[in-house]
């Protein structure tokens, strides 16, 4: 079955394996530092690449599409983020998450 961001958000997407997906955050500029410490932070959560103007590149991997939206909420609700926009999502069926 192919997965869509519509089906993903609406929480019909379904499988189990490792969801892999990437985000594109925009931030006040003054916060990139900030918000890149804050992000990392959180469970599955790293800021591989990020710009000066205020963008970054998020990596999830999660058990679940229901932790990939807790995490864009977290996300959006960190003080200085504009928007957090999920740009490509993936199930990796042989992969499994350790903790």
């Amino acid at each position: 079955m192919r997965i869509t961001r519509r089906s993903l958000l609406r929480g019909e997407a379904s499988g189990g394996g490792v969801h892999i997906s990437s985000l594109v955050v925009h931030c006040r500029p003054e916060k990139v530092t900030t918000l890149i410490e804050q992000i990392s932070d959180l469970d599955h959560a790293q800021v591989p690449e990020h710009s000066p103007e205020g963008k970054l590149v998020v990596l999830l991997e999660t058990a679940s599409q229901d932790a990939i939206m807790q995490c864009i909420s977290a996300i959006e609700e960190l003080a200085g983020v504009i928007n957090a926009a999920l740009v490509y999502h993936q199930i990796d069926q042989e992969m499994g998450i350790t903790s």
